[in-house]
């Protein structure tokens, strides 16, 4: 599990199941968005559910890599490899 604390309310977690090539592209747009300060968060992480699949089920993922984004208020959840990074921007932004 990687883990990196940011400045706001909501909460990231990415779902990966190894080193895939989706689970490679996801952590680098979910870095890029991070680094560009598009995805402001209050607690971001990586987690391998192939090394802790509780997290799976804790957050009912069926599929990997999923992006969780967790507030005050809503859950939502991004299924996939995160490529079109204007989609993930807009639904971050909404979330």
């Amino acid at each position: 599990m990687t883990e990196m604390s940011t400045s706001r309310s909501a909460e990231l977690t990415l779902l990966v199941a190894g080193e895939s090539s989706a689970a490679r592209s996801a952590r680098a747009t979910l870095d890029t968005l991070i680094g560009d300060g598009l995805a402001e968060a209050s607690h971001v992480r990586v987690i391998d559910v192939l090394q802790q699949p509780d997290y799976a089920l804790r957050y009912k993922v069926y599929f990997t890599p999923s992006l969780i984004v967790e507030t005050s208020t809503t859950t939502t959840t991004i299924v996939g490899d995160l490529h079109e990074i204007d989609e993930v921007r807009s639904l971050l932004a909404a979330a």
